[in-house]
């Protein structure tokens, strides 16, 4: 009979034991804590909070600021040696039109001399693509006016608007244009075909 008693009380004393995990959570009461502001302490409250949103605009602000001048002096970094590197390249081009020059009209009693002016051409060349100078094509090549300047033109057959003959090489660093090539170009007689339409 005890026996029976004393499983009975342990069953009872099993429902009744709370389910840890079910309903809501038990709140530790000395956790939760109230405060109380008066009027004044409360504006003073928003006083802080507001100043301190607006130390932070304005830092965010400065950064922006930092990072754009940053931006700036980069490119104008970038600038100024973009244009004391131009500056250079075309004054020595001028060297090089008439090293040009030379080689072309040198007669053959002046091999040897040609020879070392040809190899220090070169390597003049050489050194100026290493800086991304390049040479405009113009010979063959159809007249562009953003890269060819005409000093003549030659009405003859052939096709319209053909670069001929170049006066005066072309050079580019890069995308931008150093220097226009001076050529002569073909054409043909507009006013020439235009009659001979009419007479037609």
């Amino acid at each position: 009979m005890s026996d029976e008693k004393e499983s009975f009380n342990a069953e009872e004393s099993e429902e009744k034991a709370p389910d840890a995990g079910a309903g809501e959570p038990v709140q530790n009461a000395e956790s939760v804590q109230s405060v109380t502001l008066t009027g004044k302490e409360f504006e003073e409250l928003q006083k802080s909070v507001s100043e301190a949103e607006a130390l932070r605009d304005k830092l965010l602000r400065t950064v922006a600021d930092y990072e754009n001048a940053k931006k700036r002096l980069a490119r104008e970094r970038d600038d100024y040696v973009r244009i004391k590197q131009e500056n250079l390249i075309m004054g020595l081009l001028p060297v090089i039109d008439n090293l040009e020059r030379a080689v072309a009209h040198a007669d053959s009693d002046s091999k040897g001399i040609v020879t070392g002016v040809q190899m220090v051409l070169k390597q003049f060349m050489e050194s100026l693509k290493s800086h991304g100078v390049e040479k405009l094509e113009t010979v063959g090549k159809d007249f562009d006016p953003h890269l060819h300047e005409a000093i003549a033109y030659v009405k003859e057959e052939g096709r319209d608007h053909e670069i001929i003959d170049e006066i005066e090489a072309g050079y580019k660093l890069g995308d931008r244009l150093l220097r226009a090539a001076k050529v002569r170009v073909r054409i043909h007689d507009q006013a020439e075909k235009s009659d001979n339409a009419e007479e037609a």
